[in-house]
């Protein structure tokens, strides 16, 4: 590690290495002298403290002690207090749900007392209403006519503890009490028929149970034992709504094509179910005619309870099932028939009329998979509450499928549901606690006290109703008392510490007197040292720094550098040299660019002189020559050019380099600038027997630049590929747009570009092979020409070598065909883009 740390700091430069150095010389002795004497003065300090603490906390402890014991007391004085009330309020429920169904009876009978009737029986009908809250999503706490406290008493010897809440502010609406009433002769048939608003000419034969509703009513097969004033009673019989529940971070979920589920899911389909009354009727001579049948809508039973709160909202629009405080009902077999999520409520099958099993847990599912029978029959044959506790999860298979009524006798994953129906077999109320899903719930149960018919067999009555409050919500009156005894007892401890404080402040006030003296001390003089290093460091590196940015500068070709002397020691004189030095280079390159200037220009006209000879004595103007002067003529011609592509060359290197170069830029076809350039090294490409394989999309765009320089662009890179690939070469020139550039690529099989020489090739009179350029003619200016007008154009050329296999699988590669790619990139929209 201190290798590491060592090479690290050589490789710095020499400022940080100053002030690295002056700083660890004068601020880690400082760093040390001030740590040793804060750290004598906290010790001393701490002491004093600690033996003050100490004391101070003997009687916290003791006052500590008493208000536990009485926050024990209070609470559970208020839990027993807040138990009787809601065991009170499920007791009401229950009361007036049976007082509620003993009225049905009253209206049966009477109805019984009449000759059947159509229009009787519809306008008993009409006149059978009740209204229902309206369960809108968003509404989930009842509205008041006015806030809380905002009624006073008159009277001033009321005003202790005064507690107003307004009426809640419901939006209802009136709902038919029946959704069928009807008059059945001894046979079974309908003769009379009032539903859904209207007579019905729809008389059905209800001996037969697929014609009664849901398929799934029986009533008519008791009828005949019913004597003169007794009534039959049916379950709830309803048709089965599904639902889905899933596990989140935050609890369990309802999923949106789930049944009404209140707060959950106030837009799901809700239960719609009947509970029906029966009873026989009686002509003038006493004998019985048949019967008459009330089907009473099971949304009147479920208001009882929907709404019902266990906390002090008392009420709400929406009941929250992922709360746990509501209230639910369930039938004198246990099953349920009232929830805040309605898929838990039993149901049936409508197109069959079989019940729709009870959820049971994945271990009874188990034994139903390895039963054989059908589920039906299968949960049908179970004991009831065999082995109930909550460490069994719910079947997975029927959550999946949707279907998870609760049946309390075979429901083995709640044990709650066993404590109900010991409590209620024998008639009465009660609560007890359940440690449910990790929160502690209090429930409380209370039979139905309604005996009519089938009822009348139990002394559960029709059912029991039952109401879950979460702890945390049930002890907030003993939470808040809770509270305040401990706001008491802290304000005692404040008190006590007080005393404390005070002589821990004066002992500490003087130890940080001294240390934050010693400190300041301390700061002062490291940053002094601090400063004193940085100013000799600057004044030390600053002319170095501005020495190696002028050197970088002329290697990239900025030769105009002059660095500034400001002082006369040997930095100075440095600087000095280093201008000198500058200022001779520059004045060099300049008689070298205008020596390449004048001379390409003297040499054109000559060279051009020459080369109309040779073409005119080749062409047969001074008469004809034999075969060996016209082979040493074409030798001539050829040199002649070469000198005359190396002349232009470095004219346009000249004026490259003045940026005297002018581009008459204009929207040019990308097809256009490649076929012109094909055709000028075509006669080249033959000579070598290459392929040259061309690739254009036919939609690409066209592009802003000086079409001749690009060509020319084109030509050198082309030209290369074509001399330095071995004969019966290929070659891909391809052309493409990524964003807002255009592509030109050419690719060869050629010798390619050694690793070395790939970031050298773009210098001017760069050759990596000399043999080989002096085989194929190279000047070593063509790249460096092409790589200064393309970013003329505003674009970059990249190269590439050798060529990846998967780039261009149909490019023939291995042995000394190894290849390069070269990559032009130009903005669509001309240099403005850039």
């Amino acid at each position: 590690m201190l290798k590491t740390i060592y090479n690290k700091f050589i490789n710095l430069g020499i400022l940080p290495k100053l002030l690295i150095s002056y700083l660890i010389l004068s601020i880690i002795p400082l760093i040390i002298v001030g740590y040793i004497a804060n750290k004598n003065l906290s010790d001393t300090g701490l002491q004093s403290v600690r033996r003050a603490e100490e004391m101070a906390n003997e009687n916290l402890r003791a006052a500590e002690e008493i208000g536990k014991t009485s926050i024990a007391d209070s609470v559970q004085a208020l839990d027993r207090k807040s138990t009787e009330a809601i065991e009170l309020r499920t007791v009401e429920l229950a009361s007036r749900i049976a007082d509620f169904l003993y009225e049905r009876d009253r209206d049966i009978l009477i109805l019984a007392s009449f000759d059947p009737d159509h229009a009787r029986y519809f306008d008993v009908y009409l006149r059978s209403n009740r209204d229902v809250i309206i369960t809108k999503a968003g509404k989930g706490a009842p509205g008041n006519k006015g806030k809380a406290g905002e009624l006073q008493p008159k009277n001033p010897e009321n005003k202790e503890a005064w507690r107003h809440l307004p009426p809640p502010d419901f939006s209802r609406v009136s709902k038919p009490l029946y959704i069928e009433i009807t008059f059945v002769d001894l046979r079974g048939q309908e003769k009379i028929k009032v539903v859904d608003g209207k007579i019905s000419h729809k008389l059905a034969d209800v001996s037969r149970k697929e014609n009664t509703y849901c398929k799934a009513e029986d009533y008519f097969s008791h009828l005949k034992y019913l004597k003169k004033g007794e009534i039959h009673v049916s379950r709830v019989i309803g048709a089965y709504v599904k639902g889905w529940l899933y596990k989140t971070p935050e609890g369990i979920k309802v999923k949106p094509e789930s049944a009404y589920a209140g707060k959950e899911n106030p837009h799901g389909k809700k239960f719609e179910g009947i509970v029906r009354w029966a009873t026989p009727v009686y002509d003038g001579n006493g004998e019985k005619t048949g019967y008459v049948t009330m089907a009473l809508d099971h949304t009147h039973i479920m208001e009882f309870t929907d709404h019902v709160v266990p906390t002090e909202e008392r009420l709400a629009v929406l009941s929250d099932g992922g709360s746990g405080n509501y209230a639910f009902i369930w039938d004198n077999n246990d099953r349920c028939i009232s929830h805040a999520r309605d898929f838990f409520i039993c149901g049936f099958d409508p197109k069959t009329g079989k019940e729709v099993p009870g959820w049971i847990s994945q271990k009874t599912y188990g034994e139903y998979t390895r039963s054989g029978l059908t589920l039906e029959e299968f949960v049908r044959k179970l004991p009831s509450f065999r082995n109930f506790t909550q460490e069994k999860p719910g079947s997975i298979e029927q959550m999946k499928a949707g279907t998870v009524p609760l049946d309390c006798r075979v429901l083995d994953t709640a044990p709650q549901c066993q404590g109900w129906h010991e409590g209620t077999q024998y008639g009465g109320s009660g609560s007890f606690l359940i440690l449910w899903s990790g929160l502690w719930k209090l429930t409380t149960y209370a039979a139905i006290p309604y005996y009519t018919g089938p009822y009348g067999k139990s002394k559960r009555g029709f059912g029991y109703v039952t109401v879950g409050a979460n702890v945390d919500d049930f002890h907030k009156d003993a939470n808040i008392t809770k509270a305040k005894i401990e706001n008491s007892i802290l304000e005692e401890g404040k008190g006590i510490l007080e005393a404390n404080n005070k002589t821990r402040e004066l002992i500490s006030e003087r130890a940080a007197y001294n240390r934050k003296l010693i400190t300041i001390i301390s700061l002062l003089a490291g940053l002094s040292v601090i400063c004193i290093s940085v100013v000799i460091s600057f004044n030390l590196t600053g002319p170095l720094r501005r020495l190696t940015e002028g050197a970088v500068a002329m290697s990239k070709g900025d030769l105009e550098q002059a660095i500034e002397v400001k002082s006369k020691d040997e930095i100075g004189q440095l600087a000095q040299s280093f201008n000198e030095m500058a200022k001779a280079i520059s004045i060099v390159d300049k008689m070298k660019s205008e020596f390449v200037t004048i001379a390409s220009h003297e040499l054109r006209t000559p060279i051009q002189a020459m080369m109309l000879g040779v073409s005119g004595i080749l062409e047969g103007y001074s008469g004809k020559i034999d075969e060996e002067v016209r082979e040493d003529l074409e030798l001539a011609k050829m040199g002649i050019e070469r000198l005359m592509r190396l002349v232009a060359n470095l004219l346009d290197l000249s004026r490259i380099e003045a940026q005297k170069i002018e581009l008459n830029t204009s929207h040019t076809s990308v097809a256009e600038i490649i076929d012109r350039a094909l055709a000028e090294v075509s006669d080249l490409a033959h000579s070598h027997r290459h392929a040259i394989v061309k690739d254009i999309p036919a939609d690409i765009d066209g592009i802003m630049v000086d079409k001749d320089r690009i060509i020319q662009v084109m030509i050198n890179l082309l030209s290369n590929s074509i001399k330095y690939t071995p004969d019966e070469g290929k070659i891909i020139v391809k052309a493409g747009r990524r964003e807002k550039e255009i592509l030109f690529t050419v690719a060869d099989n050629g010798y390619g570009i050694p690793d070395w020489a790939k970031d050298e090739i773009f210098k001017k009179f760069f050759q990596a092979d000399s043999i080989m350029s002096q085989k194929v003619g190279g000047s070593g200016l063509g790249l460096t020409i092409t790589k200064s007008l393309v970013e003329r154009h505003g674009g970059y050329i990249q190269c590439e070598s050798p060529v990846p296999e998967e780039v261009f699988s149909d490019l023939p590669l291995g042995g000394e065909r190894k290849g390069a790619i070269f990559v032009i990139h130009l903005p669509v929209s001309g240099i403005s883009e850039v």
